[in-house]
C-alpha cells in the first residue's frame, strides 16, 4: 500500500467512500482512548482496540500488522518506560513503533505512547526533576504555523523525554518537549484525550502520585470547567494529525 493509504482498498462502501481504520493501543484498560476513540469513531472510522495489560503477568504485545491501518494510536501508562519490570514488554512495543517509522504508518503517541516514540527514534525517556513534574491544566509555546491551540490541554507525568537532534520539536513549555514530529510519527507529553470520566479513574487509582498544590476534586473540577473548549482542542490535534500527517483525504475521515 502507499503510504496514508493502507489497505485502503477492500473497504470500498457501496457509495464509494472507503472506511479508514485505527488501531488503538491502551496499556492499562483505564488507559482508555476517551476523546480521541470518540472522535475517531465520529469521524468514520473503524476502530480496533488492543490492550497490553489486561492480564499484567501475561502482557499482550502481540501486535496486529500496522500495514492494516491507516493510523495507529497509543496512550499512556502507570509504567514508567525505564523501569526494569516493565521491560519485558516496553521493548517489544518500542520495536513495533520502530517498525511502523520505517514503515511510514502514521502513529501518534500520547504521553507514555509518545515516550516510546521518542525511545524508538533514538532518545530515552528521564525523570524529571520534581518541580517540573506536571499535573493539571497546561499551556505551552507552540509553532504558530500548526493549527493547534496552546492549550488548555490535561497532562499528568512524571517523566519526560530527550529526543535526538533530527526530531522536530513543535512545542514546549519550559519543563518538558510537549510535542515533536518525525516524519509521519508524533508524541505528546501532554494527554488530548483526557475527559473527567477517565482522568477520574486515574485519581481513584493514583491519588499518592497528586501533588500537595492541588487534589483530585480540583483536576475534575479544572476539567469540566473547560471540557468543552478541551474538546475542540482535541479535535482540532486530531483532524491536524489525520490530514496534515498521516495524509488521509478529508472524505475519508
Amino acid at each position: 500500500p502507499q503510504p496514508g493509504c493502507h489497505g485502503l482498498g477492500d473497504r470500498t462502501l457501496s457509495g464509494g467512500r472507503v472506511v479508514p481504520r485505527a488501531l488503538l493501543i491502551s496499556h492499562e484498560p483505564e488507559a482508555a482512548p476517551a476523546l480521541i476513540g470518540q472522535i475517531l469513531a465520529e469521524r468514520g472510522f473503524d476502530i480496533t482496540h488492543h490492550t497490553v495489560l489486561v492480564e499484567p503477568a501475561a502482557p499482550s504485545t502481540d501486535f496486529p500488522d500496522p500495514a492494516a491501518f491507516d493510523v495507529v494510536v497509543a496512550f499512556g501508562s502507570f509504567s514508567n518506560a525505564y523501569d526494569e519490570r516493565a521491560r519485558a514488554w516496553v521493548e517489544p512495543e518500542v520495536d513495533f513503533i520502530r517498525s511502523m517509522v520505517d514503515r511510514n504508518v502514521p502513529y501518534l503517541g500520547v504521553c507514555f505512547g509518545g515516550q516510546l516514540l521518542a525511545e524508538s527514534l533514538g532518545g530515552h525517556v528521564e525523570r524529571a526533576p520534581e518541580e517540573e513534574q506536571e499535573i493539571g491544566l497546561v499551556t505551552f509555546d507552540i509553532d504558530d504555523v500548526l493549527p493547534i491551540p496552546a492549550g488548555p490541554w490535561f497532562t499528568w507525568h512524571e517523566d519526560r523525554v530527550a529526543l535526538p537532534d533530527d526530531v522536530e520539536v513543535l512545542a514546549h513549555n519550559g519543563k518538558a518537549v510537549q510535542l515533536f514530529r518525525h516524519g509521519r510519527a508524533v508524541g505528546t507529553q501532554f494527554h488530548p484525550e483526557a475527559d473527567t470520566g477517565v482522568v477520574g479513574s486515574w485519581v481513584s487509582i493514583g491519588p499518592d502520585h497528586i501533588p500537595e498544590h492541588t487534589s483530585g476534586a480540583q483536576l475534575l473540577q479544572d476539567l469540566e470547567i473547560n471540557e468543552a473548549r478541551m474538546r475542540r482542542n482535541c479535535e482540532d490535534l486530531v483532524d491536524w494529525f489525520l490530514h496534515d500527517v498521516a495524509d488521509l483525504p478529508k472524505d475519508a475521515a
